[in-house]
């Protein structure tokens, strides 16, 4: 992008020498992409794999592909597309052309099985087969008896496998050694339901220390609006299960956002939760993020917030940052994604707010540099940790044309001090009017 800007200050500044390092920061999915429903697995190559499904239109859940991030360090991650396709060139599912939802895989006897699901009632579970992690997955077979959706396939340490699916109220069988279907006769419904747990959809089935978790959407905050990801425990795969809390709430990532679905992984002697943001103002076209999480003595999670910098270090405050990164958002304002696929804040009216989770600082701040795209104009009050203390500095945004990117220089009238902090924004202007688009920040 060509970048024209004026400058309001320009200062005399050496940056003092910085060791930065190349961590991915939430979301892991790049600009212009979506990942939702990931499901996360280590397997034997030592990579990771997110399974999940694809946003691509407004107002439709997923589409009629799934696809996988791959990663070897957790830094880099590299999107594999359509490696199981309902319809297309690549159809491998006969049968039903619905839209495909959230997926499930696992490896067994040198195979690996991706377990697929759709709204079709009539084909609503199945599964496809590949020699690789990353597909393509071919010969879609229906899984009778199942007629929901969501399905989430655990191992046991006997060897076992055990499938879980449904919505409302969960459902659990063994299945069958042919990897056919499954055993009907071991089916259980009701072993976590709304009632009593929150559960809405979306499980996924682990162990730790003798513990079996279900984690899932969480209904337990602001009425039937799953933003939760929650977890109920039990001493055997099918129960009875207690319900035990919530994980991570992504409420405030965008102003329509519904849900949440992911998993947890354990990726060496750590364990993280995997999870969705939803984006564009919509409650679809979700991107994939990563927290780090912990259990106390009990085996129960700490709920974790959404952060920036996800699993990484705190973010380098003397780099550009892009404003997409930002985890928490009020008001209209939300991240949107453009024809030439880049994002950056954009929908920005009188009285919404940015946060940014979070910063470490090193040495004195004495300026930020920002680049917006001006519309009507306004006002951007800068603060650090929260919107109560005293503003760092106020910026003025003034009117102009759209497409043109301006660099703004603007002194700080406090500095933040070192170590970490959250970065907010409050923006002021003229009510129920757009005042520009922020695309990017950072401090000097």
């Amino acid at each position: 992008m060509k970048r024209i800007f004026r400058i309001i200050i320009l200062p005399t500044i050496l940056l003092a020498g910085l060791n930065v390092e190349a961590f991915s920061q939430n979301p892991i999915t790049q600009e212009g992409t979506f990942l939702s429903d990931p499901l996360a697995r280590q397997w034997t190559d030592g990579r990771i794999y997110v399974y999940g499904s694809r946003d691509e239109a407004a107002g439709k859940w997923c589409c009629h592909e799934n696809d996988v991030l791959s990663s070897s360090d957790m830094k880099k991650w590299t999107l594999h597309k359509n490696i199981l396709a309902s319809k297309g060139e690549r159809d491998e599912i006969t049968g039903t052309d619905a839209l495909l939802f959230a997926p499930d895989c696992i490896y067994k006897d040198s195979i690996y099985y991706l377990f697929f699901c759709t709204p079709d009632k009539a084909y609503a579970e199945g599964i496809a087969t590949s020699a690789s992690p990353i597909g393509p997955f071919k010969e879609g077979y229906k899984l009778e008896g199942c007629n929901q959706i969501d399905p989430s396939v655990f191992i046991d340490d006997d060897g076992q496998i055990y499938y879980y699916w449904g919505q409302a109220s969960l459902k659990v069988a063994k299945m069958r050694a042919d990897m056919k279907g499954i055993d009907l006769s071991t089916m259980r419904d009701g072993i976590i339901n709304n009632r009593d747990h929150y559960f809405h959809e979306g499980v996924q089935a682990f162990k730790r220390n003798g513990i079996y978790y279900l984690t899932y959407a969480d209904e337990s905050r602001r009425g039937r609006r799953p933003t939760c990801i929650g977890y109920s425990t039990s001493t055997s795969p099918m129960g009875p299960f207690t319900y035990r809390g919530v994980i991570i709430d992504n409420y405030g990532c965008d102003p329509l956002s519904w849900n949440n679905h992911g998993s947890v992984t354990q990726i060496g002697s750590e364990w993280f939760i995997f999870y969705h943001r939803s984006t564009n103002g919509e409650k679809v076209f979700r991107k994939t993020c990563i927290e780090p999480i912990e259990f106390d003595e009990n085996g129960l999670i700490k709920e974790v917030e959404m952060t920036s910098q996800g699993i990484a270090s705190p973010l380098n405050p003397y780099q550009e940052i892009e404003a997409r990164l930002a985890c928490f958002l009020s008001g209209n304002i939300r991240i949107k994604t453009f024809e030439d696929g880049q994002e950056r804040l954009a929908g920005i009216k009188n009285g919404d707010t940015a946060f940014w989770k979070y910063f470490h600082f090193t040495y004195p701040a004495r300026y930020i540099n920002l680049y917006v795209k001006p519309k009507l104009g306004g006002t951007i009050k800068i603060y650090a940790d929260n919107l109560e203390s005293s503003p760092l500095c106020e910026v003025t945004v003034k009117p102009g044309k759209e497409k043109e990117l301006v660099k703004m220089q603007v002194p700080l009238t406090q500095t933040p001090s070192f170590g970490k902090h959250a970065v907010c924004f409050s923006f002021l202007g003229e009510d129920d009017k757009e005042l520009f688009e922020v695309e990017s920040f950072y401090f000097e």
